[in-house]
């Protein structure tokens, strides 16, 4: 029997792209797929979508909700596929994802997880390929390498894993990838574009700033290496240099700070290594923070 996918699509005022995610999903063309629509109480034209397309939806729920995470919570309890997913209300698959993705865990019967390319798209038209990292739980516990419109997960693994923490406003899914990795599941990496992830001036992702910069903390203090010891290691980074500049190409950091900045790095190599400090990748949420274009 053909694989089933269950894909949860979260949505809160995401009006006209919220017909582009669903009719991404129908253009799929899969024989087997459980579409469940999570609203939390839009007061756009999302209502009227939700109504042209309900016929295909298996489950649709719309009542407030405590957060993203908490709505797709909601949604999973309702999931009876094989594989998971979910697709991000602005978000747009790709066609043929869902074919390639159930040929690869119908041809890997160990893998648990599998994750592809992702195109970036942002709001003045720049767009660029994330491809999959060979290795993606090498860095898990450090980055958020792992792109959540083109990843897919077996059932048994999400419910192994347990729900979805909404105590994150927007690392919850770097939080489950850390948990998928400690249940011990296999992640495989597919160089084929799955998915569009939308960046706009006013989505969460866009600028959110010092909120990644507390989150990450979370993730990294929980997950990371030298008992989350990284984590203090990157936020002294943030607030001591990158804040101030000394990340911008070129550093726009004054002079006895820029090498203030070089000796501390120096330090930190001798003490942990290149490899763990190099993977510091916060500047986007500084440039965030400060206004400037981070991508």
């Amino acid at each position: 029997m053909p694989i089933r996918f269950s894909i949860v699509i979260p949505n809160y005022n995401s009006g006209p792209q919220l017909e582009r995610a669903v009719r991404s999903l129908l253009a799929q063309e899969y024989a087997d797929l459980q579409l469940i629509q999570i609203d939390a109480g839009s007061t756009d034209e999302s209502r009227a979508t939700i109504e042209q397309f309900r016929s295909h939806f298996d489950t649709v729920i719309i009542e407030k909700d405590r957060g993203q995470a908490d709505g797709l919570n909601k949604g999973f309890r309702y999931a009876t596929g094989d594989v998971f997913g979910w697709l991000c209300a602005d978000d747009e698959l790709l066609p043929g994802a869902l074919a390639h993705v159930a040929e690869l865990f119908e041809n890997n019967s160990d893998a648990g997880v599998v994750t592809g390319d992702c195109q970036r798209v942002f709001a003045d038209g720049v767009t660029y390929v994330v491809l999959a990292d060979a290795d993606p739980w090498s860095k898990i516990g450090i980055q958020n390498i792992v792109e959540q419109p083109s990843t897919f997960w077996r059932a048994d693994l999400h419910r192994k894993a347990g729900e979805l923490d909404f105590s994150y406003y927007l690392a919850f899914d770097w939080d489950l990838w850390n948990r998928f990795k400690r249940c011990g599941a296999q992640i495989l990496p597919t160089h084929r574009v799955l998915s569009k992830y939308y960046f706009s001036d006013t989505n969460k992702s866009g600028n959110s700033g010092r909120r990644h910069v507390h989150e990450a903390f979370r993730v990294v203090r929980k997950y990371g290496p030298l008992g989350g010891g990284l984590a203090y290691i990157f936020r002294f980074l943030y607030f001591q240099f990158d804040l101030t500049g000394c990340y911008d190409n070129p550093p726009t950091c004054g002079l006895l700070r820029s090498h203030l900045f070089i000796w501390t790095l120096a330090f930190f190599r001798a003490v942990i290594g290149k490899r763990l400090l190099y993977l510091y990748n916060w500047h986007f949420a500084s440039c965030q923070e400060r206004g400037r274009r981070w991508w």
